[in-house]
């Protein structure tokens, strides 16, 4: 018995390219070019959607087929509307997957394929979306909506990886309010910022007198979040002693107050977020390999912002009104020339930094266009510098760190005599350094002339 596709689209071209294309391939097709009744399509196998009909929505539709007898029916979804708000009500309400319009007959093909070698179509229980206001146009952000929607839409752990500055923070908001917890807390915990001897009270709470310094009940983070969503950012910074912890709570959702001997339970959803290698601390044994795989039941990685350059114009001037707004300037814009410039720059700092260089640059401006960020290409020089360190850093332990600085030097030195041809007068004077301290620091015995 053949597979029978059903296609809805408004467009007649696309409908006949689409039917003549599966037919060819040996499926059974049947088109619509307006929602149509569901009991029409009961016989489906797979229905392929357009986002926006005439006076009609293909997320009403794919809602209202989640909702009915067909809700395991398999529906991809095609749209010319590719924002991020589409992509992630798409996934977020069940869609196999979203294919931005135009799309290859191969690309069309080979999703229909994956669909057909499935063999289950997991269907969630879901609940309306709160809008929310996003900016993204690139491939690779949209990628990353359309998992935000798998996200909202099921209650498992999730990791968010990316660099400094990327919006993990704004993607964890993002999918809880679109989830079923959005009426809950959204409580965040940044465990870079904590000292080690207080995290497991700010986490797990703490009762009055169990520790030096505990002058009154303090209630964790963990307590606060019942019944909404736990962010933990910087995960990598945890300390290890309190991995296995975290991980026993994240199995059963049960956790002890410090200085309590009643065991706690509340109802909580996770999501972490780290720019740190985790895999890579695993190796060193400083991150648990367990609490890994469970915080990391879907992970969404977000891409730094020069390898989505498309979104950069965009997100200038939503910064610029939100400029204007805040120290009431009235500049218009931005000269092509500054949009280069900024779509050039490598922007280390990724959103976070774009958002203070055009508050900066509003200031200085106050009226009229920006013609130039003024972009300090010599701190980019410092910031992959100190990216550099800080991975060796935390990628390496303590025994290793103790002659960091020591040999660092010398492969500096060694490095410098090695481009200015063993010169070590001017070595020397460059560093800032006696000819004798150089000797010293190479440990060199004989005494020629420096």
């Amino acid at each position: 018995m053949k597979n029978k596709i059903v296609v809805i689209d408004d467009e007649s071209s696309v409908n006949y390219a689409l039917k003549r294309v599966f037919q060819e391939e040996g499926y059974d097709v049947e088109t619509f070019s307006s929602i149509p009744d569901i009991s029409d399509i009961k016989d489906a196998d797979l229905l392929i959607l357009d986002i926006r009909l005439k006076n009609q929505s293909g997320i009403d539709f794919l809602k209202t087929i989640k909702n009915s007898d067909l809700k395991t029916l398999p529906v991809i979804i095609v749209t010319a509307y590719a924002t991020p708000e589409n992509f992630m009500d798409a996934t977020f309400y069940g869609a196999f997957e979203v294919v931005k319009k135009p799309f290859t007959k191969d690309e069309i093909l080979n999703l229909v394929k994956k669909v057909f070698n499935s063999k289950v179509n997991d269907y969630k229980d879901y609940q309306d979306t709160v809008s929310v206001n996003v900016i993204a146009n690139s491939e690779k952000m949209l990628d990353v909506f359309k998992m935000v929607g798998v996200a909202a839409s099921s209650d498992i752990p999730v990791l968010i990886t990316g660099e400094t500055g990327t919006g993990k923070d704004v993607i964890a908001r993002i999918i809880h309010e679109r989830s079923y917890r959005s009426k809950g807390p959204f409580v965040a915990l940044n465990c870079s910022a904590i000292p080690f001897e207080l995290f497991e009270s700010e986490l797990f709470g703490a009762k009055k007198g169990s520790f030096s310094g505990a002058v009154k009940d303090i209630t964790g983070k963990v307590k606060l979040a019942d019944g909404g969503t736990l962010f933990l950012d910087e995960i990598g910074d945890l300390p290890y002693r309190l991995q296995s912890k975290l991980l026993r709570f994240l199995e059963n959702g049960t956790f002890y107050e410090i200085g309590e001997t009643t065991e706690k339970r509340v109802n909580v959803r996770v999501i972490c977020a780290t720019n740190r290698p985790l895999q890579d601390m695993i190796t060193k044994n400083t991150f648990r390999e367990d609490l890994f795989y469970r915080i990391s039941s879907l992970s969404i990685h977000l891409p730094p912002l020069r390898e989505r350059k498309e979104d950069i114009e965009s997100l200038m001037m939503y910064f610029l009104k939100l400029a204007n707004e805040e120290f009431n300037t009235h500049v218009y814009g931005f000269t092509k020339e500054a949009i280069k410039e900024a779509q050039n720059y490598p922007w280390k700092g990724n959103i976070r930094e774009l958002k203070n260089v055009v508050f900066k640059r509003v200031l200085e401006t106050k009226y009229g266009y920006i013609n130039s960020l003024n972009l300090d290409y010599t701190c980019e020089k410092c910031d992959v510098l100190e990216e550099i360190i800080k991975q060796f850093i935390y990628s390496t332990n303590e025994e290793e760190i103790k002659g960091m600085i020591e040999n660092l030097e010398i492969k500096i030195i060694k490095i410098l005599l090695e481009k200015y041809e063993n010169n070590k007068t001017k070595v020397a004077n460059i560093l800032g350094i006696s000819r004798n301290t150089l000797k010293s620091k190479l440990k060199i015995k004989d005494t020629e002339d420096l």
